[in-house]
């Protein structure tokens, strides 16, 4: 392979030539913090941190500076990496590299680390997951960097501003979710006039297919689970299909609403989603009801409120997690009489629903965006310079 001119081939691959590759050992201090779990303290002055994600508060330190932390053992192996430049604490088996040396940029190290950690421990087990992180595997890891420190320092900045854009989305749809839930709170809210209905007075309540191991296939009809359902959206990461005779009623329409009805997991009963047109024609299962009226998009949201929640805590099976079909017929809802109403309160709500849709969209592409600038400028394959 020919290496583009001003480059150079490395054990980690193709990088510049006025590139250095250092061991993290010979780049920084690697130690392990001294409090244990119960040392923290419920809004403490410091951040205390433990082998999670989230920090906890203590009320001592014992480390004022920049550092980059990690979990050594648990779930958060190779998956929990904080940056700190500040007074802080940390668990006994957590790592804390800290003491950087002249040539390389903190949190430009973080940067790279964060990135490639976890990779490099699971090359070094022979196992599907790790338990823990011995020294060695963070001590002698390579870390490629520019000579030059403005070089380091424009990759940090670069990555940190694309950080600040996928936080500043990820608020701005946590506060577009609070505005959503209060609008439904509100527009929901019986009113001077509104009927009270039983669900199987204005719907149709259909259960849906059952079938066996036979009768699945690679390719076919997609019978629609529980799985298919996230957040309240269909999804199609985990798809079920089947050849195979199938009765016309468990065939979807657009704008039925699915609801799961039969789970292991209690907090599974209830969630839903509404059909659209491109799984119009796919089929749904046994453990899964659907919900057929011309009222669907206001009972959707309906659905989705806690109307609906405390009817199914009180109607759940004791033993066995499932909403039988004449449960769901008693349902109570609040109807608007005016179908124009109705309209308007589901048409209001699924804007909102669009509006976030757009952000997510957004979110996920700013994360696509960061991670190639990543891949990019902290191989040097796009210099800042």
């Amino acid at each position: 392979m020919q290496i583009k001119q001003g480059y150079k081939q490395t054990e980690l691959g193709v990088i510049p030539v006025d590139w250095e590759i250092d061991l993290v050992k010979n780049l920084s201090q690697i130690k392990t913090g001294s409090k244990n779990t119960q040392d923290r303290i419920e809004f403490g002055k410091y951040p205390f941190y433990v082998r999670s994600q989230t920090v906890e508060r203590i009320n001592s330190y014992s480390y004022d500076g920049e550092a980059v932390l990690t979990a050594g053992d648990g779930v958060g192996v190779g998956k929990v990496i904080h940056y700190v430049n500040e007074k802080f604490d940390c668990h006994q088996r957590v790592y804390r590299i800290s003491e950087f040396t002249e040539k390389i940029d903190g949190y430009y190290f973080f940067l790279y680390f964060k990135n490639n950690f976890l990779n490099r421990i699971m090359q070094m087990t022979a196992k599907s997951s790790v338990d823990s992180v011995r020294m060695d595997m963070i001590s002698d890891m390579q870390i490629p960097y520019p000579k030059s420190k403005k070089e380091q320092t424009d990759i940090a900045t670069a990555l940190s501003d694309a950080d600040a854009w996928i936080t500043s989305l990820e608020q701005l749809i946590a506060k577009k979710r609070l505005l959503k839930q209060g609008a439904m709170q509100e527009l929901l809210k019986p009113k001077e006039g509104w009927e009270v209905k039983k669900l199987g007075d204005v719907c149709d309540v259909i259960i849906g297919l059952t079938y066996s191991p036979n009768d699945v296939r690679d390719h076919g009809t997609l019978v629609l689970r529980s799985s298919n359902i996230q957040n309240n959206k269909l999804a199609f990461e985990n798809n079920v299909f089947v050849e195979m005779d199938l009765p016309q009623r468990v065939i979807v329409k657009k704008n039925d609403i699915l609801v799961c009805v039969r789970n292991g997991s209690k907090q599974l009963i209830g969630k839903c989603a509404l059909i659209d047109k491109k799984t119009e024609g796919q089929a749904f299962g046994a453990f899964m009801a659907i919900i057929r009226s011309d009222f669907n998009r206001y009972i959707y949201y309906y659905f989705l409120s806690n109307h609906i929640q405390i009817q199914i805590d009180e109607n759940m099976g004791a033993t066995i997690n499932q909403l039988t079909n004449a449960t769901l017929k008693s349902f109570e809802i609040y109807m608007p009489k005016s179908k124009q109403e109705q309209t308007r309160i589901a048409t209001i709500l699924s804007d909102m629903d669009a509006e976030l849709t757009a952000l997510e969209s957004q979110l996920e592409k700013a994360k696509k965006i960061k991670l190639g600038m990543m891949q990019e400028l902290l191989t040097g394959r796009i210099r800042l310079v």
